[in-house]
């Protein structure tokens, strides 16, 4: 599911290997252009002052807040479903066009709804209400989809692919629905991970089986093993080199401290997994506006995931699979709102990313020892940069990040950097 690949924009597949016959990947269905969830929903995201192909995630954090029932029926209208899939109505979205002189939405859907926000205008309770009606109309439709997919191939595995398959919401209600085995979604569901796709595509028409190796591999990008820092790498920053760098992050989390995790390759992908990231005690007051106002820079109703040690994650969320690469949202426990509030978002989900020490040791031993501090061997986890910039993938990256932030201090390929 995506805005638009050549001619389709949505597509079910069914990958098989029977007996001795060659490993194939069947086409069973597509949906074509003008037919598309993802223009649908980067028109309404536009349409609601926020940047199309990039901010859909504040939206969808958005309708958390709002009613759908506002403009159910309008979205209904916007977006039918079909035996085959769904539709749209050119009335109210209009077919796409290259020219950024015409709206995604008509005057119709103006009339119906609201004006365009201006980006950086107050949110209203009338965004919300359509952000929320949006979204509801992308998880029946994406349920749709999947049920549809099931019965086609038969098959209880359920792979996510193209941009819309980001709506971390709606990928856990398909977990939830009861109708498959397990949801997955690659690290680089996107554009970004055609590249990945193209060569695994490559691969399997030349040999005839799948490529191996791809399972668990998101850390693919640049690193830096043997980085040296002076004392005062920049000034205004205080750079030592630590012995036992998990004991003594887990410690200075515990105690309240927001820190900046600079280790090993750059993740692919959008999600900060462990390599890049901002990791925060859930149990420190406030800590979400104080991460969303000093640090990120953004809006203050988006909510932060948790990232849990996998043979715990039953005890803070209902999903019953792994989340490796933060792609779900799932239902929160008892136990998860009572003492971790911060990382519940107002629908009572939490976007969670499950760990193994397989997965990354170095993540997993920080949460076995902030949990043998805390009693949850639980962190909040965000991308290692602000709102509208890239994940710091250098260490100039991250050291700009550390300067220009709220953050308390950066772990960067175990040194500990802290502001004079």
């Amino acid at each position: 599911m995506d805005s638009l690949g050549e001619l389709q924009t949505t597509t079910i597949w069914h990958a098989a290997q029977h007996d001795a016959r060659p490993f194939r990947l069947v086409l069973h269905d597509a949906v074509d252009d003008p037919a598309s969830l993802g223009y649908a929903y980067g028109a309404v995201t536009e349409h609601l002052g926020w940047r199309r192909g990039d901010e859909e995630g504040t939206v969808m954090a958005l309708a958390a807040l709002g009613n759908p029932e506002r403009f159910h029926g309008l979205m209904s209208r916007a977006i039918r479903l079909t035996q085959n899939g769904f539709t749209l109505d050119p009335t109210l979205l209009p077919l796409r066009v290259l020219s950024s002189r015409y709206g995604r939405t008509t005057p119709a859907f103006t009339a119906a709804t609201c004006p365009p926000r201006l980006p950086g205008a107050p949110v209203e309770v009338v965004h919300a209400d359509l952000a929320a009606a949006l979204q509801e109309r992308t998880e029946q439709v994406m349920l749709h989809l999947a049920r549809r997919a099931a019965r086609l191939t038969g098959s209880g595995l359920l792979c996510l692919g193209g941009g819309v398959a980001m709506n971390c919401v709606a990928a856990g209600l398909i977990t939830q629905a009861g109708m498959l085995d397990e949801v997955h979604v690659p690290p680089a569901p996107g554009d970004s991970g055609t590249a990945i796709g193209a060569a695994a595509a490559a691969w399997l028409d030349t040999t005839g089986q799948p490529p191996t190796g791809i399972e668990q591999r998101c850390y693919l990008g640049p690193a830096y093993p043997k980085l040296t820092l002076h004392t005062e790498p920049r000034p205004g920053l205080a750079a030592e080199r630590l012995d036992d760098p998990v004991h003594h992050l887990a410690q200075r989390l515990a105690s309240g401290a927001i820190v900046g995790l600079f280790a090993g390759p750059l993740e692919a992908g959008p999600r900060a997994l462990g390599n890049r990231s901002i990791l925060a005690s859930p149990l420190s007051p406030g800590v979400v506006d104080r991460l969303n106002a000093t640090v990120k820079f953004r809006e203050p109703f988006r909510p932060f995931a948790p990232v849990i040690l996998a043979d715990k994650a039953a005890d803070y969320v209902q999903l019953r699979q792994p989340s490796p690469y933060m792609s779900i949202a799932a239902p929160v426990t008892d136990l998860t709102r009572t003492c971790l509030p911060a990382i519940v978002h107002a629908n009572g989900t939490a976007r969670v990313q499950t760990v193994t020490h397989a997965q990354h040791p170095f993540l997993a031993n920080v949460l076995t020892a902030f949990g043998a501090i805390t009693r949850h061997p639980v962190l909040i986890n965000t991308s290692l940069n602000v709102k509208g910039k890239p994940i710091g993938g250098t260490p100039d990256m991250a050291l700009a990040c550390l300067t220009a932030t709220g953050l308390d201090a950066l772990l960067i390929e175990g040194w500990w950097v802290t502001k004079c």
